[in-house]
């Protein structure tokens, strides 16, 4: 994640804390939207496996 990117998170995050937000409700809010980032990025690569792709893959890892 990058520098601008986290600081947007960041801000977006601290408009939504109040007295009941923990620190870890923030990591996983950052963690969740790195993922996201990184999931569009793969997409944007071509990085994706298809429908039947899948599929494919969970028959083989559910032997």
């Amino acid at each position: 994640m990058q520098g601008e990117r986290l600081k947007e998170y960041l801000l977006q995050i601290a408009g939504q804390i109040n007295e009941k937000t923990e620190l870890e409700d923030i990591y996983q809010q950052l963690a969740l939207l790195n993922d996201i980032d990184q999931a569009e990025a793969e997409e944007k690569k071509g990085e994706v496996l298809s429908h039947e792709d899948v599929v494919q893959k969970s028959k083989e890892w559910l032997k």
